[in-house]
Formats: structure tokens, C-alpha cells, sequence
């Protein structure tokens, strides 16, 4: 019988020779974060999940901001479940929550990312579910936290891609900086993207990434790669205000461009690479919750 790891390589290759674009094959997993709040992460990850699906791509959004529900504000809705439902017996389509964007996404709660006494039933359940989504979607986009935690470290390092966002004040630099000090020193870093939001100019925009990557180079060892930046645009805000985003409500405006140009990017630079998926992501993160268990019931973040 042939090894349906080898067959899946198989199918992946001749797809390839194809000309076809396999690096959404097995599904991404992208994790956004930020050294702080307040940079506009939240806004970044539904309006380039938003834009993705623009280029072809089936995104869902997971909202594992636990002390924050940034996403549900900006889509404009209130889930009536969190994935810990998933636990009480209702599947991940009873979870997922529709929007009038288009954009379907989880509000994570604290049941998928923050529980630390799941028993081995509990965890098989979750994973049975959650692996669901890959049935319909080759995206998923992750809203993390702001800021620095253990828990926050486990979820990036099981993704795909790390985007981090930050803004050209130096204070948001700084705190993105120690976001990467933190995960390097826990081993826990991805390939992982930078996205300047709020530049005041292209020049601003690339003077701010460009200081981020020396330092990270210089003193982690780490290369970066500039996923590209956000220009100041007034209807952000208006979007925000009238929770629906801006890609949405304001297609042609300054910041939609922004963010279309940031998802080709990232779609081109995932050309032909090779990605763990959905699946990959969530045996990652239980493997390492079952490892880190005792560590984490004693210093909870």
C-alpha cells in the first residue's frame, strides 16, 4: 500500500510540474502579533485575510486575542460560541461564525489557545473539529495577543508564518524587538514577515523596518523579511468606527491598496514553498502544551 505521505508528496509534485501553485495545497497557518497593542494588528489581520480572498484564497480567522475580542468589534458581530463550545458537544460549524463581509471567523476564547488541563479525550475532540476547517479553507489567520507570554510563544511557533506588525515609533519597534528576543530565546520562531503600519511614507515605512531587521540580525541572529507597509489613511479609522472593514467598506482608498500589495506579496513569496498546514499547526501546539504542561500550571501567562 502506498504511503499516503508519499502519495500526497506525489500529487504535490506533478502539480508542480503543472505549473500550479501548490504552496496553499496543505493550507497556511498565519500568526499575527505585535510587541505591543494599539498598532492596528487586529485591523491588518481581517483586512489582509479580506484581501487574500481577493486573490483566490479561502481564508477563516481565528480571534485568540483572549483579553480582547478586537475581531468580532471590527466585523461587527457578537459569536454566540467560542471554540471551547467544542467541548460541550457542538461541531466547528456550529462555531464558525458568518459575517456580512464574506469573512468567516472563530472567536478562540480561551478554549483552543489558553486551557492547560484538556485530558487526552478532550484534545483528540478538538483536534477532530478543528481540523475540519481545512475542508473548506486554505488559510487560516491567527489574531494573537499583543505583548509577551509563554502561551503567545507556543502559538506562533506552530504556525507557517509570523507576521509581525508594528508602527515607525520607536517605542513600538522596541517592544516588537523584545516579541523577537523572547521567541528566539525560547526557540520558537517561524519564518517570519514585517508589516509597518501607519507610515507617514514609503521612506518612513522602510527607515522603521529597515532598523527592526539590523537589530534583529545583529544582535538575535535572525533575518527578517519585509512584507511591506501601511500608509496613514483617514478612513481606517471610519471603517473602525463603523465596524466594517476597510477593504470592504473602502476598497480603492490608500490603505485597501496597502493591504492588496501586502497579500500579493505574500502569496508570490509563498510561491512553490512547502507548508505543515492546519494539521501540522495543531499538533505542534498540543505536542507542546503536553510537553510544557507542567511549566505552564506553575507560571501562568
Amino acid at each position: 500500500m502506498v504511503d499516503q505521505a508519499e502519495e500526497l508528496r506525489r500529487r504535490l509534485r506533478a502539480r508542480e510540474a503543472n505549473g500550479d501553485d501548490v504552496s496553499f495545497a496543505n493550507g497556511r497557518v498565519i500568526v499575527f502579533a505585535s510587541g505591543k497593542g494599539g498598532v492596528g494588528k487586529s485591523s491588518l489581520c481581517v483586512n489582509f485575510a479580506l484581501a487574500l480572498g481577493r486573490l483566490g484564497r479561502r481564508p477563516v480567522v481565528i480571534d485568540a486575542d483572549m483579553g480582547f475580542a478586537n475581531v468580532e468589534v471590527l466585523l461587527g458581530v457578537r459569536p454566540s460560541r467560542t471554540v471551547s463550545a467544542i467541548l460541550d458537544g457542538f461541531d466547528i460549524w456550529e462555531v464558525l461564525q458568518d459575517t456580512a463581509v464574506g469573512l468567516p471567523f472563530l472567536s478562540g476564547g480561551s478554549g483552543l489557545f489558553d486551557i492547560h488541563d484538556l485530558n487526552a479525550s478532550e484534545i483528540d475532540r478538538m483536534l477532530t473539529e478543528v481540523r475540519k476547517l481545512r475542508l473548506r479553507y486554505d488559510t487560516v489567520l491567527i489574531d494573537s495577543g499583543a505583548g509577551l507570554s509563554a502561551n503567545l510563544a507556543r502559538v506562533i511557533g506552530a504556525a507557517d508564518d509570523f507576521i509581525l506588525v508594528t508602527t515607525p515609533e520607536p517605542t513600538a519597534i522596541a517592544d516588537a524587538y523584545a516579541l523577537l528576543k523572547l521567541l528566539v530565546g525560547l526557540g520558537d520562531l517561524p519564518p517570519t514577515k514585517v508589516i509597518v503600519n501607519r507610515a507617514a511614507s514609503l521612506v518612513e515605512g522602510r527607515i522603521a523596518a529597515d532598523k527592526l531587521c539590523q537589530v534583529a540580525l545583529r544582535f538575535l541572529d535572525v533575518r527578517l523579511d519585509v512584507l511591506g507597509y501601511v500608509l496613514e489613511d483617514r478612513v481606517v479609522h471610519e471603517a473602525v468606527m463603523a465596524q466594517i472593514p476597510f477593504v470592504a467598506r473602502h476598497p480603492h482608498s490608500l490603505a485597501a491598496h496597502c493591504v492588496g500589495q501586502l497579500a500579493r506579496n505574500y502569496v508570490q513569496g509563498a510561491r512553490g514553498s512547502e507548508s505543515r498546514g492546519l494539521h501540522g499547526f495543531l499538533e505542534r501546539l498540543f505536542e507542546r502544551r503536553r510537553s510544557r504542561g507542567a511549566l505552564d500550571s506553575t507560571h501562568p501567562t
